[in-house]
Order: C-alpha cells, then structure tokens, then sequence
C-alpha cells in the first residue's frame, strides 16, 4: 500500500482553484509548522481524502477526543466491550473494503487495519516478515481496547477466510494469522 504521505512518483497536473481567505491562511500556518510547502500539504490532504477519508464519511465514522474515548471505554464491562468488538470486526471492515476495492479479502482487511493506524491515533501498527504473519498492534488505552481490538480483528479476519489467533496485553494485541 502506498503512504499518502510518502513522496509521490505519480504524474502531477496543473490546476487552478480558488479558496477562501481564512482557508489559505490555515493552510499557510500548518505548512509552515511541518516544514513543507503549501502545494505539498494541499496534495497530502487531497490524497488522503481520496484513499482514506471519502470512504471513512460514507461509513459514517465519527472523531472523539482521548478523553472521551478513554470514559467510553471505562464505563463497559469487558464482555461488552469484546461483544463490540466482534459486531463492529463483522460489518466495519467489509464496508469498508466493499466501499474501497469492491472485494473483502484478507490482504484488504490488511489494508484496513494499516490504513486505520496511519489516520487514528488508535494504534501503531507492524508487522513481522516471518511466516505465519504477526501482525502488532500497540496502543495506550489499556486492556479493554486490546480486547475491543483483537476480536474486532479476528472477526474481520474469520469473514475474510482466515483464521488468527491473538494475544493481548494492556497495550500491545498480537495477532497471528494461521
């Protein structure tokens, strides 16, 4: 998969558009805080909308703040919060593959879930090159969210035709794809 934030080799065209005072002006700061020319964060932005954050609103996906999220999490018992996970597993990543490439597949819901590390904070994501593939999901919201992960996970996995098996901890989930 290609990192929308990854230097481009594509072909780049020419185009005029007109926006807003306020708008540019934003756009000038946050150019300025990462380093990077306006016409570079204009075409990062423009990417990720088109790989990324199109299909996310389509899905109806929704942004809370840490805290929020932390209080989410606090207030579900952990069979709650595993059940979730695994309704959520069977219906999000289909969408979204369905949405995206047309097809739910293992490689798809692979790229799901690095597509999800690079535009949450979430998780971060790796992954081993030894076989059978280990995918490691780090994070710093304890154990119920590695619980929420790992059978989010694993039913996306077991809709797709592949088996995994996981482990978690209060800030990594393993999953080990068999």
């Amino acid at each position: 998969m290609e990192d929308s934030f990854a230097p481009s080799k594509r072909k780049t065209e020419n185009r005029s558009f007109r926006i807003d005072s306020g708008t540019l002006t934003g756009l000038e700061e946050e150019a300025s805080r990462k380093k990077v020319s306006v016409n570079t964060l204009v075409n990062q932005l423009l990417a990720d909308y088109i790989d990324v954050g199109r299909h996310r609103k389509r899905l109806g996906t929704v942004s809370l703040s840490v805290s929020a999220f932390e209080h989410v999490l606090a207030a579900a018992s952990d069979e709650d919060i595993t059940r979730a996970g695994r309704v959520s597993g069977h219906s999000v990543p289909k969408a979204y593959a369905l949405s995206k490439w047309g097809v739910e597949s293992v490689p798809n819901v692979l790229n799901f879930i690095r597509e999800n590390a690079s535009v949450t904070s979430l998780y971060d994501y790796s992954e081993s090159p030894s076989s059978p593939k280990t995918i490691t999901l780090t994070h710093s919201f304890g154990k119920k969210w590695s619980l929420y992960l790992s059978s989010f996970f694993i039913a996306a996995f077991d809709d797709a035709g592949q088996k995994v098996v996981s482990e978690i901890s209060d800030q990594v989930v393993g999953l080990k794809l068999i």
